[in-house]
């Protein structure tokens, strides 16, 4: 059976129009979503392969200077900026830059300082972009994430690789070799150059759609975490605390286990703010709130500010003897930071009153409100006998 010929100035224009194609459906994809750095690299990178295709499928028609000098330069470039365009958002590693500018600088220094025989234009554009396909492998494998479309584009990229090597290899060993030989390994080349194109193209879309789905992913944990936290103190705020209280008292209840809260409140703070300024107020309060969360170590307890200068505490399987203990030694800690407290009538400095309750629910009945105002019952109750003391029965 006689190989198949193929027209090359025919596959080279497919390849003008297929990136061509792509670089429309990128700008247009662009448009209508978050426009990366990486969009306008692969863009200007398929654009330039486009140019680069045509001034090739013109070789014999135009001066080598046009076809074999500048369409190769423009090829490299090409190829560089859709591989760091690919590895950039693939990885999101910056440092990639250097490497395909060292590699497009280099290319053009041995291109147009040595190369000179048609032979010569084949294997190096072929072995140079063959160092830029399989960057392309290497950085994707170390980037420690796996998927499928990674697989592929990493495969795709290799394939192409060891394709473009044997032809560069051939054209190494063939002096008569030329771009539109029509020889099985040019042959192949191409064929896998335009699969390459289209797999590239739609891995990019791809990939770039996962990025953005991550970041929107990251900025609403980030805003789910903003709502849950009291900007001034850090502390969960009291809408965290309500869903954490809730679901303790459900886990308590199924496990028959006791849950405590204490509701704490700083002595005269409105005194406090009148005297010294509101902005030593939230001094006050932020120091305040970093001492009692440090007492707050399990993963199943919680401190959070419920409002003004009022903390509330939730501490799941901890019996009221504990829950008193934990109570008086926050109590004790607040009074050894020593904040100065010219306008409390009880200390020279910032102390705490708490109310302390603790109990098993067992019924729908103890539920949220339950525990609150049996705790403020209790913080009242230490506040009517003086202050700067706990209250647990």
């Amino acid at each position: 059976m006689p190989p198949i010929k193929m027209d090359m100035p025919t596959i080279l224009l497919f390849l003008f129009f297929g990136n061509l194609i792509i670089a429309g459906m990128l700008a247009v994809y662009s448009s209508n979503t978050i426009v990366y750095s990486t969009n306008r690299q692969y863009l200007l990178g398929k654009i330039m392969q486009s140019v680069a295709w045509i001034l090739l499928a013109l070789r014999g028609y135009i001066p080598d200077l046009f076809s074999a000098y500048i369409g190769n330069s423009v090829l490299i470039a090409g190829l560089a900026l859709e591989a760091l365009a690919l590895v950039s958002v693939a990885t999101g590693n910056k440092k990639c830059t250097i490497f395909y500018t060292l590699i497009v600088a280099a290319f053009l220094l041995v291109f147009w300082g040595f190369v000179r025989r048609p032979n010569e234009y084949v294997y190096v554009s072929s072995f140079f972009a063959t160092a830029i396909f399989l960057s392309v492998t290497v950085f994707l494998s170390r980037s420690g994430k796996r998927s499928i479309l990674r697989y592929l584009l990493s495969g795709v990229f290799t394939l192409s690789s060891v394709v473009l090597l044997v032809r560069g290899i051939n054209a190494i060993l063939d002096v008569n070799y030329r771009l539109m030989s029509n020889e099985f390994s040019q042959n192949l080349t191409f064929l896998s150059t335009y699969f390459l194109m289209i797999i590239s193209g739609s891995g990019f879309l791809l990939l770039q759609r996962e990025r953005t789905d991550n970041l929107l992913k990251i900025a609403n944990q980030e805003l789910e975490q903003l709502a849950h936290v009291d900007s001034l103190t850090n502390l969960a705020n009291r809408r965290k605390f309500k869903e954490h209280l809730t679901y303790g008292i459900s886990e308590s209840r199924r496990r028959a286990e006791p849950l405590a809260l204490i509701m704490a409140d700083i002595d005269f703070f409105k005194s406090y703010n009148d005297y010294y300024g509101h902005i030593a107020g939230d001094t006050c309060l932020v120091q305040v709130a970093q001492s009692l969360a440090q007492h707050c170590k399990r993963s199943t307890d919680l401190i959070a500010r419920f409002g003004g200068e009022e903390f509330a505490i939730v501490l799941l399987n901890t019996n009221a003897t504990e829950a008193c203990r934990i109570s008086e030694l926050l109590r004790k800690e607040i009074s050894d930071l020593a904040i100065a407290h010219a306008g409390s009538s009880v200390s020279d400095s910032v102390t705490l009153s708490l109310g302390v309750f603790s109990a098993t629910p067992t019924s729908d009945e103890h539920d949220y409100d339950w525990f609150i105002l049996e705790a403020d019952r209790r913080l009242y109750a230490a506040k009517h006998a003086g202050r700067n003391q706990s209250v647990c029965a």
